[in-house]
């Protein structure tokens, strides 16, 4: 059944970045990263208290008020901003598409000039992931034309189909590229140069688009519908917000289905105790059988009331896939991340199906 959300745009006004976490001295190169949700987090928190005259200053806590405290949180709580993301859109002739990272578990069949974008079914074979002990592991069922994906993101609309179990096609976005920058540092509180500080670092650079998040909440809503923009990420640049509504069976539960076989895909970074997953490999009741995931992503942030970097965590990446016994409720799957209140740990129900030899 579709619902409707609120979905906020971050279109930023030039290149925008957001750099990895790593020491950066004189003739550095920085590589921007795709963003958490912590700097989007601090640049809403940041323009809201602005706005309602407190002077931010780096390295020195703000005295908020009580009231405006509950509204924006802190490093520990978003206080009553609720945010799912970000995610990328583009927008072409007023029409905005909207992608999400594509699934782990997707792999590319090639039918003479036809492309088949298929999910990777359930095989029942102990297997060691880390350092845990599977049920099973994703499975490719064939073994002739297999190619590896080259997209990193799948639209919208496929990803719904994705969920259904439908023919679906992963995509990239086209409005944006990274680019190199040269800077240059200068002195504190003086208009100079500082020796040896010349550094290079990557930028995000958008055409027609940029970030989007995702909520439900109309107090979220009203208060990011007072602020023109931002100043977001590295260098702090500055990036126009909209809102729209929009219409999705994104976020359904599963209806008319097999709920054992039933999967979740990540959609943001999640935060386990046990690294790839949760320690004891579950979901409330529901045991991981088996998981397509990638490459970790380190998560952290820069506070600046105390000028320190922010405690740095390796999260799964979000297009991870965990295979299920039965399906969990949504509150089984969100508590199990840490730092769920930002938005890690989100995620969309979808379905697998069981691997068959077929023996003559």
């Amino acid at each position: 059944m579709s619902k409707e959300y609120y979905f906020v745009y971050f279109e930023p006004e030039e290149w925008v970045a957001f750099r990895e976490v790593k020491q950066f001295g004189s003739g550095g190169y920085a590589q921007t990263v795709y963003p958490s949700p912590y700097p989007f987090y601090g640049a809403i928190r940041s323009a809201i208290l602005k706005a309602h005259g407190i002077e931010l200053q780096y390295h020195k806590k703000p005295n908020i008020p009580k009231q405006l405290q509950e509204l924006v949180g802190d490093e520990n709580n978003p206080g009553k901003i609720k945010l799912i993301g970000p995610f990328i859109y583009s927008e072409e002739n007023g029409q905005k598409k909207h992608y999400f990272p594509a699934p782990k578990n997707v792999y590319l069949k090639q039918n003479n000039e036809e492309k088949q974008y298929k999910r990777m079914q359930y095989f029942e074979a102990e297997t060691k992931v880390g350092n845990f002990t599977l049920k099973g592991l994703a499975w490719i069922p064939e073994m002739t034309n297999i190619e590896p994906v080259e997209e990193a993101y799948i639209e919208l609309r496929e990803l719904e189909k994705y969920k259904q179990g439908q023919s679906f096609k992963l995509s990239s976005p086209k409005n944006f590229i990274i680019e190199s920058k040269v800077g240059i540092a200068l002195e504190k509180d003086y208009k100079k140069v500082k020796e040896s500080m010349l550094y290079t670092m990557n930028v995000y650079r958008f055409k027609n688009g940029g970030f989007f998040m995702i909520t439900d909440s109309e107090e979220t809503v009203q208060e990011l519908t007072k602020l023109e923009g931002v100043f977001l990420g590295a260098k702090q640049r500055w990036a126009r917000i909209s809102v729209e509504k929009v219409t999705t069976t994104l976020f359904d539960k599963l209806e008319n289905t097999n709920h054992e076989q039933t999967a979740i895909m990540l959609i943001t970074p999640a935060i386990y105790d046990g690294g790839v997953a949760p320690s004891d490999l579950k979901f409330g009741s529901s045991q991981i059988l088996a998981i397509a995931s990638g490459k970790k992503m380190v998560i952290s942030g820069w506070d600046y009331a105390f000028g320190r970097p922010k405690p740095i965590y390796h999260a799964v990446a979000p297009g991870t896939v965990y295979y299920l016994e039965n399906i969990p409720s949504e509150t089984d799957v969100i508590k199990k991340s840490k730092h769920n209140l930002f938005g890690f740990g989100s995620f969309i129900y979808t379905t697998y199906e069981k691997f068959k030899a077929n023996i003559q």
